[in-house]
Protein backbone atom coordinates (compact mmCIF):
# COMPACT_ATOMS: atom_id res chain seq x y z
CA UNK A 1 0.00 0.00 0.00
CA UNK A 2 1.56 3.36 -1.19
CA UNK A 3 2.27 5.89 1.74
CA UNK A 4 0.43 9.30 2.07
CA UNK A 5 2.77 12.13 0.89
CA UNK A 6 3.62 14.32 4.53
CA UNK A 7 2.54 17.23 2.20
CA UNK A 8 -1.11 15.51 1.47
CA UNK A 9 -1.59 15.09 5.04
CA UNK A 10 -0.90 18.73 5.84
CA UNK A 11 -3.61 19.93 3.58
CA UNK A 12 -5.89 17.60 4.84
CA UNK A 13 -6.97 19.48 7.64
CA UNK A 14 -7.36 23.05 6.34
CA UNK A 15 -9.27 21.36 3.41
CA UNK A 16 -11.96 19.91 5.43
CA UNK A 17 -12.08 23.74 7.23
CA UNK A 18 -12.39 25.44 3.87
CA UNK A 19 -15.11 22.51 2.67
CA UNK A 20 -17.27 22.97 6.29
CA UNK A 21 -19.11 26.07 5.60
CA UNK A 22 -20.09 24.43 2.41
CA UNK A 23 -21.25 20.95 3.80
CA UNK A 24 -23.38 23.11 6.57
CA UNK A 25 -24.79 25.50 3.58
CA UNK A 26 -26.31 22.55 1.50
CA UNK A 27 -27.42 20.59 5.58
CA UNK A 28 -29.29 24.31 5.73
CA UNK A 29 -30.91 24.02 1.98
CA UNK A 30 -31.42 20.18 2.24
CA UNK A 31 -33.42 20.53 5.73
CA UNK A 32 -35.42 23.64 4.29
CA UNK A 33 -36.26 22.34 0.98
CA UNK A 34 -40.09 21.76 1.76
CA UNK A 35 -39.82 25.50 2.61
CA UNK A 36 -38.06 27.65 0.56
CA UNK A 37 -39.12 25.95 -2.72
CA UNK A 38 -42.40 27.00 -2.06
CA UNK A 39 -41.21 30.07 -0.83
CA UNK A 40 -39.52 30.91 -4.20
CA UNK A 41 -42.64 30.58 -6.16
CA UNK A 42 -44.36 32.63 -3.80
CA UNK A 43 -41.38 35.39 -4.03
CA UNK A 44 -41.54 35.26 -8.01
CA UNK A 45 -45.36 35.76 -7.62
CA UNK A 46 -44.84 39.13 -6.04
CA UNK A 47 -40.93 39.78 -7.36
CA UNK A 48 -42.37 39.95 -11.22
CA UNK A 49 -45.74 41.88 -10.99
CA UNK A 50 -44.18 44.11 -8.31
CA UNK A 51 -40.88 45.19 -10.33
CA UNK A 52 -43.32 45.77 -12.64
CA UNK A 53 -45.23 48.50 -10.64
CA UNK A 54 -42.01 49.64 -9.56
CA UNK A 55 -40.38 50.38 -13.15
CA UNK A 56 -43.97 51.81 -13.90
CA UNK A 57 -43.97 53.90 -10.66
CA UNK A 58 -47.16 52.55 -9.46
CA UNK A 59 -45.83 51.28 -6.29
CA UNK A 60 -49.14 52.38 -4.55
CA UNK A 61 -50.46 49.62 -6.02
CA UNK A 62 -48.02 47.05 -4.35
CA UNK A 63 -50.61 46.28 -1.62
CA UNK A 64 -52.55 44.88 -4.32
CA UNK A 65 -50.16 43.02 -5.91
CA UNK A 66 -49.35 41.25 -2.00
CA UNK A 67 -52.26 39.98 -1.47
CA UNK A 68 -52.42 38.55 -5.41
CA UNK A 69 -49.53 36.85 -4.55
CA UNK A 70 -50.94 34.70 -1.31
CA UNK A 71 -53.34 32.53 -3.73
CA UNK A 72 -49.24 31.10 -4.09
CA UNK A 73 -49.03 30.14 -0.27
CA UNK A 74 -51.72 27.63 -1.71
CA UNK A 75 -51.63 24.56 -3.26
CA UNK A 76 -48.49 22.53 -2.52
CA UNK A 77 -49.33 18.60 -2.92
CA UNK A 78 -46.89 17.23 -5.43
CA UNK A 79 -49.69 16.14 -7.85
CA UNK A 80 -50.16 18.90 -10.20
CA UNK A 81 -53.75 18.76 -10.79
CA UNK A 82 -54.81 18.26 -6.62
CA UNK A 83 -52.43 21.22 -6.70
CA UNK A 84 -54.24 23.15 -8.98
CA UNK A 85 -57.69 22.31 -7.35
CA UNK A 86 -55.94 23.77 -4.50
CA UNK A 87 -54.99 26.80 -5.77
CA UNK A 88 -58.24 27.44 -7.41
CA UNK A 89 -60.04 27.21 -4.26
CA UNK A 90 -57.52 29.24 -2.41
CA UNK A 91 -57.74 31.72 -5.34
CA UNK A 92 -61.51 31.66 -4.96
CA UNK A 93 -61.19 32.95 -1.27
CA UNK A 94 -58.85 35.42 -1.76
CA UNK A 95 -60.27 37.24 -4.89
CA UNK A 96 -64.04 36.96 -3.45
CA UNK A 97 -63.06 38.42 -0.56
CA UNK A 98 -60.54 40.93 -1.76
CA UNK A 99 -62.59 41.77 -4.65
CA UNK A 100 -65.50 42.36 -2.23
CA UNK A 101 -63.07 44.71 -0.27
CA UNK A 102 -61.88 46.83 -3.23
CA UNK A 103 -65.72 47.32 -4.38
CA UNK A 104 -66.93 48.82 -0.86
CA UNK A 105 -63.81 50.90 -0.48
CA UNK A 106 -65.67 54.31 -1.28
CA UNK A 107 -67.82 53.81 1.23
CA UNK A 108 -65.69 54.56 3.83
CA UNK A 109 -66.18 50.91 5.66
CA UNK A 110 -65.29 51.32 9.51
CA UNK A 111 -67.38 50.39 12.64
CA UNK A 112 -69.92 47.52 12.22
CA UNK A 113 -70.25 47.72 9.19
CA UNK A 114 -66.23 46.72 8.81
CA UNK A 115 -67.27 44.10 11.51
CA UNK A 116 -70.18 42.53 9.20
CA UNK A 117 -68.21 42.05 6.68
CA UNK A 118 -65.02 40.56 8.21
CA UNK A 119 -67.39 37.86 10.14
CA UNK A 120 -69.07 37.44 7.14
CA UNK A 121 -65.40 36.25 5.14
CA UNK A 122 -64.51 34.64 8.41
CA UNK A 123 -66.54 31.86 8.56
CA UNK A 124 -67.33 31.46 4.76
CA UNK A 125 -63.39 30.96 4.50
CA UNK A 126 -63.72 28.58 7.88
CA UNK A 127 -66.39 26.27 6.42
CA UNK A 128 -64.91 26.05 2.73
CA UNK A 129 -61.13 25.98 3.82
CA UNK A 130 -62.27 22.53 6.55
CA UNK A 131 -64.43 21.11 3.68
CA UNK A 132 -61.99 21.08 1.08
CA UNK A 133 -59.04 20.79 3.48
CA UNK A 134 -57.99 24.04 1.80
CA UNK A 135 -54.14 24.67 3.19
CA UNK A 136 -53.16 27.36 4.89
CA UNK A 137 -56.29 26.55 6.69
CA UNK A 138 -58.24 28.62 8.40
CA UNK A 139 -59.72 32.08 7.70
CA UNK A 140 -57.22 35.07 8.35
CA UNK A 141 -55.88 35.67 4.96
CA UNK A 142 -59.20 35.84 3.16
CA UNK A 143 -60.12 38.52 6.34
CA UNK A 144 -57.29 40.19 6.04
CA UNK A 145 -57.49 40.95 2.65
CA UNK A 146 -61.33 41.99 2.99
CA UNK A 147 -60.09 44.46 5.98
CA UNK A 148 -56.59 46.11 4.45
CA UNK A 149 -58.52 46.27 0.72
CA UNK A 150 -61.63 47.61 2.00
CA UNK A 151 -60.22 50.41 4.38
CA UNK A 152 -57.90 52.01 1.77
CA UNK A 153 -58.47 55.69 1.02
CA UNK A 154 -59.76 55.68 -2.69
CA UNK A 155 -61.78 58.22 -2.93
CA UNK A 156 -65.35 57.69 -4.21
CA UNK A 157 -65.18 55.46 -7.14
CA UNK A 158 -63.19 52.07 -7.06
CA UNK A 159 -59.43 51.80 -7.95
CA UNK A 160 -59.88 49.89 -10.76
CA UNK A 161 -56.05 49.72 -11.57
CA UNK A 162 -56.02 47.86 -7.72
CA UNK A 163 -58.32 45.16 -8.96
CA UNK A 164 -56.53 44.39 -12.03
CA UNK A 165 -53.20 44.41 -10.35
CA UNK A 166 -54.87 42.36 -7.70
CA UNK A 167 -56.60 40.02 -10.30
CA UNK A 168 -53.47 39.88 -12.42
CA UNK A 169 -50.93 38.49 -9.49
CA UNK A 170 -53.12 36.06 -8.57
CA UNK A 171 -53.80 34.47 -11.79
CA UNK A 172 -50.00 35.21 -12.31
CA UNK A 173 -49.00 32.89 -9.04
CA UNK A 174 -51.63 30.26 -10.23
CA UNK A 175 -49.56 29.96 -13.76
CA UNK A 176 -46.56 29.86 -11.76
CA UNK A 177 -47.55 26.79 -9.42
CA UNK A 178 -48.81 24.92 -12.06
CA UNK A 179 -45.26 25.73 -13.78
CA UNK A 180 -43.67 24.34 -10.83
CA UNK A 181 -42.00 21.00 -10.11
CA UNK A 182 -41.79 20.36 -6.51
CA UNK A 183 -43.17 18.69 -3.60
CA UNK A 184 -45.02 19.50 -0.62
CA UNK A 185 -44.10 21.54 2.56
CA UNK A 186 -43.10 19.30 5.86
CA UNK A 187 -45.75 19.16 8.03
CA UNK A 188 -43.52 18.27 10.87
CA UNK A 189 -45.69 14.61 11.47
CA UNK A 190 -49.03 16.38 12.49
CA UNK A 191 -51.08 13.40 11.08
CA UNK A 192 -54.68 15.04 9.32
CA UNK A 193 -58.28 13.82 9.22
CA UNK A 194 -60.69 14.93 7.54
CA UNK A 195 -63.31 16.95 9.37
CA UNK A 196 -67.08 16.29 9.76
CA UNK A 197 -69.66 18.69 9.30
CA UNK A 198 -70.57 19.43 12.75
CA UNK A 199 -67.18 20.44 13.70
CA UNK A 200 -66.79 22.60 10.52
CA UNK A 201 -69.95 24.29 11.70
CA UNK A 202 -68.75 24.44 15.74
CA UNK A 203 -64.98 25.91 14.25
CA UNK A 204 -67.10 28.69 12.02
CA UNK A 205 -69.04 29.73 14.98
CA UNK A 206 -66.37 30.27 17.37
CA UNK A 207 -64.83 32.44 14.23
CA UNK A 208 -68.30 34.48 14.51
CA UNK A 209 -68.16 34.68 18.37
CA UNK A 210 -64.86 35.12 18.76
CA UNK A 211 -64.55 38.07 15.88
CA UNK A 212 -67.65 39.85 17.21
CA UNK A 213 -66.37 39.55 20.57
CA UNK A 214 -63.02 41.13 19.65
CA UNK A 215 -64.31 43.94 16.84
CA UNK A 216 -67.09 44.98 19.45
CA UNK A 217 -63.83 45.57 21.97
CA UNK A 218 -62.13 47.33 19.21
CA UNK A 219 -64.88 49.36 18.58
CA UNK A 220 -65.61 50.48 21.91
CA UNK A 221 -62.11 51.54 22.53
CA UNK A 222 -62.10 53.21 18.99
CA UNK A 223 -59.90 51.38 17.12
CA UNK A 224 -59.21 53.23 14.16
CA UNK A 225 -57.58 50.00 11.88
CA UNK A 226 -60.13 47.18 13.28
CA UNK A 227 -58.89 44.82 10.71
CA UNK A 228 -55.43 44.12 13.01
CA UNK A 229 -57.80 43.60 15.79
CA UNK A 230 -59.92 41.00 13.18
CA UNK A 231 -56.99 38.94 11.95
CA UNK A 232 -55.41 39.20 15.33
CA UNK A 233 -58.30 37.24 16.74
CA UNK A 234 -58.65 34.41 13.84
CA UNK A 235 -54.99 33.85 14.24
CA UNK A 236 -55.26 31.32 17.67
CA UNK A 237 -58.23 29.50 16.16
CA UNK A 238 -55.85 27.52 13.97
CA UNK A 239 -54.54 25.59 16.73
CA UNK A 240 -56.75 22.69 18.23
CA UNK A 241 -56.36 23.24 22.41
CA UNK A 242 -56.13 25.77 24.63
CA UNK A 243 -52.26 25.24 24.65
CA UNK A 244 -51.91 25.68 21.05
CA UNK A 245 -53.82 28.52 20.90
CA UNK A 246 -51.53 30.07 23.96
CA UNK A 247 -48.93 29.28 21.70
CA UNK A 248 -49.73 30.49 18.53
CA UNK A 249 -51.04 34.03 19.96
CA UNK A 250 -47.55 33.83 21.47
CA UNK A 251 -46.10 33.85 17.90
CA UNK A 252 -48.34 36.44 16.67
CA UNK A 253 -47.88 39.11 19.48
CA UNK A 254 -43.95 38.27 19.23
CA UNK A 255 -43.50 37.87 15.51
CA UNK A 256 -45.54 41.47 15.08
CA UNK A 257 -43.31 43.21 17.91
CA UNK A 258 -39.87 41.91 15.96
CA UNK A 259 -41.66 43.19 12.79
CA UNK A 260 -42.69 46.37 13.88
CA UNK A 261 -38.85 47.04 15.38
CA UNK A 262 -37.30 45.76 11.93
CA UNK A 263 -39.94 48.47 10.15
CA UNK A 264 -38.68 51.17 13.06
CA UNK A 265 -35.33 50.56 12.24
CA UNK A 266 -36.04 50.69 8.54
CA UNK A 267 -37.81 53.98 9.03
CA UNK A 268 -34.98 55.78 10.46
CA UNK A 269 -32.94 55.42 6.70
CA UNK A 270 -35.51 56.90 5.44
CA UNK A 271 -35.61 54.95 2.52
CA UNK A 272 -37.30 56.33 -0.87
CA UNK A 273 -40.01 54.54 -2.61
CA UNK A 274 -38.30 52.52 -4.74
CA UNK A 275 -36.27 51.01 -1.91
CA UNK A 276 -39.77 50.18 0.24
CA UNK A 277 -40.71 48.90 -2.65
CA UNK A 278 -38.05 46.35 -3.05
CA UNK A 279 -37.93 45.87 0.59
CA UNK A 280 -41.75 44.15 0.49
CA UNK A 281 -41.04 42.21 -2.61
CA UNK A 282 -37.75 40.50 -0.57
CA UNK A 283 -39.63 40.32 2.37
CA UNK A 284 -42.20 38.04 1.15
CA UNK A 285 -39.67 35.31 0.29
CA UNK A 286 -38.74 34.54 4.36
CA UNK A 287 -42.19 34.94 5.35
CA UNK A 288 -43.87 31.95 2.89
CA UNK A 289 -40.59 30.14 4.07
CA UNK A 290 -41.02 29.92 7.67
CA UNK A 291 -45.07 30.26 7.74
CA UNK A 292 -45.02 26.79 8.27
CA UNK A 293 -41.46 25.61 10.11
CA UNK A 294 -41.71 29.06 12.50
CA UNK A 295 -45.00 31.35 12.75
CA UNK A 296 -43.38 33.84 14.94
CA UNK A 297 -40.34 34.58 12.83
CA UNK A 298 -42.72 34.25 9.67
CA UNK A 299 -44.18 37.34 11.14
CA UNK A 300 -41.58 39.47 11.92
CA UNK A 301 -40.74 39.74 8.15
CA UNK A 302 -44.84 39.93 7.26
CA UNK A 303 -45.54 42.56 9.77
CA UNK A 304 -43.11 45.47 8.30
CA UNK A 305 -44.18 43.89 4.93
CA UNK A 306 -48.27 44.36 5.03
CA UNK A 307 -47.44 48.24 7.20
CA UNK A 308 -44.91 49.47 4.68
CA UNK A 309 -47.41 48.51 1.53
CA UNK A 310 -50.17 49.99 3.37
CA UNK A 311 -48.02 53.11 3.68
CA UNK A 312 -47.00 53.54 0.01
CA UNK A 313 -51.10 53.17 -0.60
CA UNK A 314 -51.77 55.82 1.79
CA UNK A 315 -48.70 58.08 2.89
CA UNK A 316 -50.73 59.83 5.22
CA UNK A 317 -50.65 57.08 8.14
CA UNK A 318 -47.35 56.86 9.71
CA UNK A 319 -46.91 55.88 12.91
CA UNK A 320 -49.95 55.70 14.56
CA UNK A 321 -50.14 52.30 12.05
CA UNK A 322 -47.62 51.15 13.95
CA UNK A 323 -49.26 51.59 17.01
CA UNK A 324 -52.43 50.18 16.05
CA UNK A 325 -50.95 47.06 14.71
CA UNK A 326 -49.56 46.67 17.85
CA UNK A 327 -52.84 47.25 20.39
CA UNK A 328 -54.55 45.41 17.65
CA UNK A 329 -52.93 42.09 17.52
CA UNK A 330 -52.63 42.12 21.27
CA UNK A 331 -56.50 42.87 21.78
CA UNK A 332 -57.26 40.51 19.50
CA UNK A 333 -55.06 37.59 20.57
CA UNK A 334 -56.09 37.67 24.15
CA UNK A 335 -59.74 37.71 23.11
CA UNK A 336 -59.33 35.04 20.48
CA UNK A 337 -57.69 32.64 23.74
CA UNK A 338 -60.25 33.43 26.03
CA UNK A 339 -63.17 33.23 24.07
CA UNK A 340 -62.30 30.37 22.01
CA UNK A 341 -61.71 28.53 25.82
CA UNK A 342 -65.12 29.06 26.61
CA UNK A 343 -66.83 28.10 23.68
CA UNK A 344 -64.27 24.88 22.48
CA UNK A 345 -63.82 22.92 25.85
CA UNK A 346 -62.86 20.16 24.42
CA UNK A 347 -59.91 19.88 22.06
CA UNK A 348 -60.60 19.47 18.26
CA UNK A 349 -58.74 16.62 16.28
CA UNK A 350 -55.50 17.52 13.94
CA UNK A 351 -57.73 19.08 10.92
CA UNK A 352 -57.11 18.08 6.92
CA UNK A 353 -57.09 21.98 6.33
CA UNK A 354 -53.74 22.27 8.74
CA UNK A 355 -52.03 25.29 10.93
CA UNK A 356 -50.97 27.62 9.19
CA UNK A 357 -53.55 30.75 8.67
Amino acid sequence: MAERSPFSLSLLPSLRHKLRPNTQWQLFLISHSPELRPALRVGLGLGIPGTALLLTERSDLLAYAVFGSVVGMYGRDPRRLQRLKDQLLGAALMLCAGICGIAVAPLGLHGWTLLAGGIFWAVLSSVVADHHGVKPGGAFFPLFAFGALGTLPVGETIAIDGLIAFVATALFSILLGQMARFGPAAEHGIKTLPIPWPNIGRRATTYLVVILVAGSIGIFLHAEHLQWTMAGAAVPLAAGNARGRIKRGAHRIAGTLAGIAVLLGLQLLEPSELVIGCCIILLMFPTEAYMVRNYGLALSFFTPLIILMLQLANPVIGIQMVWDCAMGNLLGVIVGIIVAAIIERRPRLQYSSGVVG
